[in-house]
Order: C-alpha cells, then sequence, then structure tokens
C-alpha cells in the first residue's frame, strides 16, 4: 500500500496542496523474503486456534520448502511488547564462524514490520519493505536483511519468532544498527 499524486480536477485545493490518493499494489519485497498464509480458525468464544509452522520428515518448514526454501528450526522465541514498542534495526549476518541466522516471525496481533536488504549480492539491496503482520501470516526474514518491528496498537502484541540457529549470550549474532543511520520512520503509517 502507498501514496500516488492525484489528478482529480474537479477539486479546487487550498494554494500549494497536492492531493493523494492511496494505492493498494503489493509492494515489492527484498530476494527470498516470503509472506505465508497461516490456517487461522475462529470459535465461537472470540478466540481462534493457529497452525502456525508444519515440519516435514527431514525437519524441514514445509510451507517454506513448497517455494525452495530450506528453513529447519532449532529453536522457538516469544518477544513481548507493550502497546507503542519499537525495536529498530537489526541484522544477523555471516561472520568467519557461520552463517547469518535466518527467522520466521508470527503474532497474535497486529505488528507494522520494516525490512531493509542489506546483503550486498542481493539483486533487492537497498529495497526497503512495509509489512502489516498480522495473525494470519508469517514473515520469513533471510540473513541480511535488517528488520525491526512497531506495535501500533494502544495494548501489548506477542511475536513468536523460529530461528535456524541456536541463541548463545556469549556469541550473540544480532547486530544493531543505529537509527540515526538508517531511519526507520517509513515503517510508520502513512503520514504526508
Amino acid at each position: 500500500m502507498g501514496f500516488k499524486k492525484s489528478n482529480a480536477k474537479s477539486l479546487k485545493l487550498p494554494k500549494g496542496t497536492t492531493l493523494y490518493q492511496q494505492t493498494y499494489d503489493k509492494d515489492p519485497l527484498p530476494k527470498d523474503v516470503a509472506i505465508v498464509k497461516l490456517n487461522v480458525f475462529s470459535d465461537d468464544q472470540g478466540g481462534w486456534f493457529k497452525e502456525v509452522l508444519r515440519v516435514d520428515d527431514e525437519g524441514y518448514v514445509a510451507s517454506l520448502k513448497e517455494l525452495n526454501m530450506e528453513f529447519k528450526v532449532v529453536q522457538t522465541n516469544i518477544s513481548y511488547l507493550g502497546a507503542g514498542a519499537k525495536r529498530f534495526w537489526h541484522i544477523h549476518p555471516e561472520n568467519k564462524e557461520r552463517t547469518g541466522q535466518n527467522e520466521i516471525w508470527t503474532t497474535n496481533g497486529t505488528l507494522l514490520a520494516g525490512l531493509v536488504d542489506l546483503r550486498v549480492n542481493s539483486n533487492t539491496h537497498g529495497l526497503k519493505a512495509k509489512i502489516v503482520l498480522a495473525p494470519d501470516k508469517a514473515l520469513y526474514i533471510p540473513a541480511g536483511v535488517a528488520h525491526g518491528l512497531w506495535n501500533p496498537n494502544n495494548f501489548p502484541v506477542t511475536l513468536a519468532y523460529y530461528t535456524d540457529q541456536y541463541f548463545s549470550v556469549e556469541d550473540t549474532q544480532e547486530c544493531r544498527i543505529d537509527p540515526k543511520d538508517l531511519p526507520f520512520d517509513f515503517v510508520g503509517p502513512e503520514i504526508m
């Protein structure tokens, strides 16, 4: 979703005012980023059940394998985000000892996720994308794509994420990027 200048001619706008119309085109995603539709089943008590990941006999996430992507879950994590919480930017780069960490995100509410492709050899290097992450979706983020999120709600939301590498306090792979160097305002609401 985005905005483009409107060519409406039947209006008289104040001098210097530009009129924009909303677009509903799918924004391009960085290479290898995937949004997967999840099965969510409502119940008659106001709740729901969600099938988050299905793993095949070899341990790979089936929905990603169908997209020719191999991802084996080794750890599941939960992040509790208070109302209005922002967590920007971090990235999981490769180093001499190991490859970068890949992740799958899903949530129990609505979050705005921001992505920036920082992989040097990617044909989408530098591409920024915003995703509205809702309970019926999972987001696959490959290593080298900077990511962050914002809870725009006035209530807490939980993010569940799955990794293909174990977390280590001694050798954490999460590297932070200062928002002064990489602004994150493009993931906020579209305000002109």
